[in-house]
Formats: structure tokens, sequence, C-alpha cells
């Protein structure tokens, strides 16, 4: 690292120079873009979000339909049918029969209606049971959102870490090659050894190879995010304010027994067993229903003397039946239902456990972060303390260049660490933030 005065001169016009030019490839190329408007376009385009929001639409219609089951029955019939005339043997299958003349053309027309009364509310179990379905499935759209949202912001800060490191390493080249002139010049007068340049020479072609593989990790991160979000162009994203914090872990457990998604969906599964149980209690019961129906019709048979003239018939009334051999065909489902939901209660109680030893361990991973920051900033100033007596020791032949070069590369390696820790403190948030449902 070079912390003399001319070369720090030297260094930002050179970095500013390189800034403009960064600038004007960017207004062609790329897009400056916000977490917040990564995250919109990335809800607009999903194809994940799509579809969950369309088994949301689809899970509505059926709502719909189970409501319209309701509505009365009602059909309309018609026939039309030729008879021919009826053998009658009345001297035996094997002789010749006499003809019995019949009515020849049969006509029947007419509409039959059927309202349900009462069949044990099984009707409105099922469209109660059917919105349940629903909010699953508006859940799983709630839920595939915020696994967008976690995704895009990992990536997100991916993305800006990767910028990042590669402006710290830039810099850091930048500064090499200064420091190795100055290397050149002592050599040239003969204070140091050819070895001395050249392994200032092999440190820095190291540090282009990384410069190369951080580039290359921004082109790969870019082309994930813009598969996501739909942006065609390079995106360059902007600076990132995170100023959110935590609450403990006690108000946030509790948090995420009301908000998580997989909470919710595993109390409305409990609940859907537990309309289960009364839809096959409900089998016991009688049915009874409102009918009718009405004929035109050619020729009267409906009452005898018949005659060949058309006639019209209504006949309304009430429709009981009750299901008899319910009482031992239906002892094993009822059974199966209520075994069904204690396992279903189980399996929720299990959820909230799963969830409670996540958010603990997302909690204190988070906590740690912070901690880890905190010692990388002391890092970053002692090694660059220590990058600057060793490089003062150096250039007064009271250090090797290995001394030199292992000082460099500590700093340039804290600052790494910094940066990552930063992003990691972000990211654990947001992971949180999905556990609990609220992201």
């Amino acid at each position: 690292m070079n912390f003399n005065t001319p070369y720090i001169g030297k260094r930002c016009i050179a970095f500013g120079i390189s800034m403009c030019i960064s600038a004007s490839a960017f207004a062609v190329d790329s897009l400056r873009v916000s977490m917040d408007d990564v995250l919109q376009k990335a809800l607009l385009n999903s194809k994940y979000i799509e579809r969950a929001r369309l088994e949301l639409k689809e899970q509505e219609i059926l709502v719909q339909q189970k409501r319209s089951d309701l509505l009365p029955k009602i059909s309309l019939r018609g026939s039309a049918s030729y008879a021919t005339n009826m053998p009658i043997y009345e001297n035996g299958i094997f002789n010749k029969p006499a003809q019995h003349d019949v009515i020849h053309y049969l006509y029947d027309t007419g509409a039959d209606f059927y309202l349900n009364l009462y069949n044990g509310h099984r009707d409105l179990m099922s469209i109660k049971s059917q919105k349940l379905v629903k909010e699953i499935a508006n859940i799983d759209w709630l839920a595939a959102s915020g696994k967008i949202k976690m995704d895009v912001c990992n990536l997100f800060l991916d993305l800006q870490l990767c910028y990042s490191n590669k402006d710290l390493i830039m810099n850091d080249i930048a500064d090499q090659k200064e420091q190795l002139k100055e290397v050149k010049n002592l050599y040239k007068a003969g204070a140091v050894l050819h070895s001395d340049v050249l392994r200032i020479e092999l440190e820095l072609s190291k540090r282009e190879m990384l410069l190369i593989k951080i580039k290359n990790d921004i082109q790969a991160t870019n082309k994930e995010l813009q598969l996501i979000t739909g942006i065609e162009e390079i995106i360059v994203p902007s600076k990132h304010v995170f100023d959110k914090t935590l609450l403990d872990f006690g108000e946030m457990f509790a948090e995420a027994k009301k908000s998580a998604f997989i909470l919710q969906r595993s109390e409305h599964e409990v609940n859907l067993k537990k309309i289960a149980i009364k839809q096959a209690e409900s089998n016991y019961l009688p049915t009874v229903g409102f009918t009718g129906t009405y004929t035109f019709a050619n020729p009267q048979i409906f009452l005898y003397p018949y005659n060949d003239s058309w006639y019209s018939l209504g006949i309304i009334g009430l429709k009981a039946s009750i299901p008899i051999s319910a009482i031992y065909n239906n002892k094993n489902v009822v059974r199966a239902s209520r075994v069904s939901y204690d396992k279903e209660k189980v399996n929720h109680h299990h959820e909230e456990e799963i969830i409670e030893n996540k958010l603990l361990k997302a909690h204190l991973d988070y906590k740690l972060a912070i901690e880890q920051k905190e010692v990388c900033l002391k890092n970053v100033d002692l090694a660059k303390e220590n990058a600057r007596i060793i490089k003062n020791r150096y250039f007064k032949s009271a250090a090797l260049v290995t001394d030199l070069l292992d000082a460099d590369m500590q700093y340039l390696q804290t600052l790494f660490e910094l940066e990552s820790a930063t992003v990691a403190i972000q990211k654990h948030y947001y992971f949180i933030e999905f556990i609990k449902g609220t992201i």
C-alpha cells in the first residue's frame, strides 16, 4: 500500500478519470437501480409469483362454483319414439300370434326441478372448506412473493458486494503499481534485490487475476437478477442504506407465530381436517329436498283408461332419504377423519418448533454478524497501521519484501471482510423477516 501524499493525489486523479469513463459507459449499457426498484420489477415479472397468483384465481373460481351448488337443479327433457305392434301368442309361442294394435308414435317433453332443503349442511361445509383452500393458495402466493423478495435482496447485496470488492481491488492494484515503481527505482539504485521486484510483480499479477474473477462474479450475478426482474441492461446497484434493527427473540417469535407463512398454512390445514370430521359425521343425517316435475306428452298412458290425446301434468312434493347403511359404512370414515385431524395438529406444533429453531439460529447469526463487523472495523484500522509501519521499515531496509507484501494483503483482506460482514448483517435480517412472514 502506498501512503505517500503525492501518490495519493495521483491515485485520486486516476480514480476520478476512471469513474468518469465508467459513468459514461454505464449511461449507455447499464442501469443504476435501487433495491426497491429491483424488488418491484421482480414481483411483476417472476414466473413463480404469476403461477401462485393463477392458482389463487383458480381457487376463487372454485369457491364461486361451490356456492352455485346451492341453487336448484333444473333440467328440460324431451323424447320422440316409435312403437311396433305387440304380438300376443294366444295359442303358444310356436303358433302365429295375434297382432295387438298400439299407439305407434310417443312424444314426451317436460321439466324437472329439485331444491335441496337439508343434507346435514354438507354443501355449506363444502363451501367453507373451499374457502380455506383459497386462503391456503393466498398464503402460497404471499410465500412465493416473500421468497422472491429474499432471493432478490440476496442477489442485489451480492452484486453490491462484488462492485465494492471490485473498487477495492482496483484501488489496491493502482496502489501496488505505484509501489512497484518505487521498488524499481530502489533496484536501479542498488538498494533492493531483483527478487523483490519479481515478488511484487507476482503479487500484482495475482490481484489482476482476482479482479477478473470478481468481474466474472458480477456478470453471473447480473444474469441471475436479469432473469428474475426482466431487466435487459447491466444492473448497477445504488448504494443501499440499511438502517433497520430487530426486536428481541421473544417478540420476534410471537410475531412469527401470527405471520409465518408455514404456520399460517399449517393452521388452515388443521381447520380443513376439522371440517372433514363434520363432513364425515354429516353422512349419518337425512336428506330433504323440494322436488317438482312438469310433463307435456302424447299419448296419455299415465292413468287408465289410456288415449292418444296430448296431456299435461305437474307434480310437486318433498323428497326425503335416510342413509341407514351409513351406520356401518361411515363409521371408519369418521374415525379416519379424526385421526387425520390429530395428526395435522401434531404437525402444526412441530412446524412451530421448527420455526422457533430456525428463528433462534438466524437471530444468533445476525448478532454474530454485527459483532464480526465491529471486529472487522478494528482489524481494518490495525491492518492499515501495520501496513504503514512495515512499508516505512521496508524502504528503510529494516523489513523484508515478504513482510511488506503480507502487510498489504492483510489490509486488503480486512477491507474485504468488512464489506462481507456488512452484507451478511443485511442478509440475516431479510432471512429473519422471511421466516417471520413480514418481509
